[in-house]
């Protein structure tokens, strides 16, 4: 799980991504368990109170559900939740790119070709 401090996005939205992230990729399965408040807290260098935002954030989705005195689990329909809430977002970003492209009178052709460099930088990890 990576958090960027730098990023626009909250601290606790990002927790939250990653989290939902590994319900869809399978990291996380209906019925398991998710790290701790503090076990996350204690590996990410992060106060608790934010981890805690991450979490209500998930159970108000249905992602994930308290069981006192046991923890936190993946709910049963979190896999389509999660998918669900990641293609909105995903569209949401895309969108958002294709604005700033055509504000800068960007081709269509030329957004394309952005998008198609930019695949293969995301899954290798450089900034290119």
């Amino acid at each position: 799980m990576k958090i960027d401090p730098h990023s626009n996005t909250p601290v606790f939205e990002q927790i939250a991504d990653s989290l939902r992230s590994g319900v869809v990729a399978g990291l996380y399965r209906p019925g398991e368990a998710i790290p701790s408040i503090r076990a996350l807290a204690l590996k990410l260098l992060i106060n608790p109170n934010t981890i805690t935002r991450a979490v209500e954030q998930l159970e108000r989705d249905g992602i994930i559900e308290s069981r006192k005195g046991l923890g936190m689990f993946v709910t049963d329909a979190a896999p389509d939740i999660a998918r669900t809430a990641t293609e909105r977002s995903v569209h949401s970003t895309f969108t958002q790119g294709i604005h700033l492209g055509r504000a800068a009178q960007l081709t269509r052709a030329r957004i394309d070709e952005v998008y198609r460099k930019a695949w293969p930088a995301s899954a290798d990890g450089s900034k290119r």
